[in-house]
């Protein structure tokens, strides 16, 4: 069976980034579903964006200006005073349109709720998945709602959407995955990872740049010892080293993995253990023949057109 065709923040290349217009071309592109992030704002409402404060490359306030670096955060910020951001297009000169140069702007999007992303799924001509990153931050903890409470809200949103079966959690934080496991045992949790070459002193970082110190050494600490806060008490240090054994104990459904350690001999070993596996964030097709050849379950991509054809 072919892989999942995830649209990545709802295809990041091609439309604004976790925008009602990226899903909905997400949709219209055939994809099987898509990767979001969500948040909390000051009012409890779940928000659909991907940093924990309002993106200075993205967001313009009601007068059409720019934001300047010191962005609020999420959580700081009610729902009707996100509504007065626009996040259509990305800022001329920019490092997000230099990422990605053939992105369609579109002015006057803003940041949607989980609601209206899933009120907008459900008109999709097939089932569409949703992926939900539930983004606690791991290293400060006053930039985010604490994750079970996320958690908890995240599938309060579900539940009343009646989008469970449809649905599923995803984060590095796996707290929020335990508690969403405890809360609705029937959704299914997909426990992400780092690139495990962050982890290997001296080896040089992947594609996906490492966090800057001092935070990468805290991580690998954490990695090194076996008790990091995230883990929920099931560090992979404790499980002889494996990734797929802590996974398996946390009784996960899935592994949202970093592509290049989604090797042949540990897809196989996920599937013999039951676990599905997911690959973060491919945009070359040949790479993406690649793990589709090697059995993943899920591909995870800026580019949902080339992932389709």
């Amino acid at each position: 069976m072919p892989p999942l065709i995830l649209a990545h923040r709802g295809g990041a290349a091609l439309a604004p980034e976790n925008t009602l217009r990226a899903f909905a071309n997400a949709i219209a592109l055939g994809a099987d579903g898509a990767e979001l992030d969500v948040h909390l704002t000051r009012d409890g409402q779940v928000v659909v964006h991907h940093d924990y404060r309002l993106n200075p490359d993205l967001c313009r306030d009601a007068s059409g200006n720019w934001l300047e670096l010191s962005a609020p955060r999420l959580r700081d910020l009610s729902f009707d005073e996100l509504a007065r951001y626009d996040v259509g297009r990305p800022r001329p000169g920019g490092t997000y349109l230099r990422e990605y140069p053939d992105l369609a702007a579109a002015d006057g999007e803003r940041i949607p709720l989980l609601a209206d992303v899933v009120a907008l799924a459900r008109k999709a001509p097939k089932p569409f998945r949703l992926f939900v990153e539930i983004k606690s931050s791991l290293f400060d903890r006053l930039l985010s709602a604490p994750p079970e409470e996320l958690a908890e809200a995240t599938l309060g949103v579900l539940a009343a959407s009646d989008y469970i079966d449809r649905s599923a959690i995803i984060g590095f934080d796996w707290r929020c995955l335990v508690r969403a496991r405890a809360l609705a045992p029937s959704l299914e949790c997909w426990f992400s990872t780092y690139p495990q070459s962050w982890f290997r002193e001296g080896e040089p970082p992947e594609d996906h740049e490492p966090p800057p110190e001092p935070a990468l050494a805290l991580l690998r600490q954490w990695h090194r010892e076996g008790n990091a806060p995230w883990a929920a008490g099931f560090d992979p240090a404790r499980c002889g080293g494996s990734i797929l054994t802590a996974l398996e104990m946390a009784g996960a459904d899935g592994w949202f993995s970093y592509h290049s350690d989604a090797t042949e001999e540990e897809v196989q070993d996920a599937h013999a253990r039951e676990i599905k596996v997911g690959v973060w964030t491919v945009n070359d097709p040949d790479l993406m023949r690649a793990l589709s050849a090697r059995g993943v379950d899920a591909i995870c991509t800026d580019r949902p057109d080339l992932a389709r054809a």
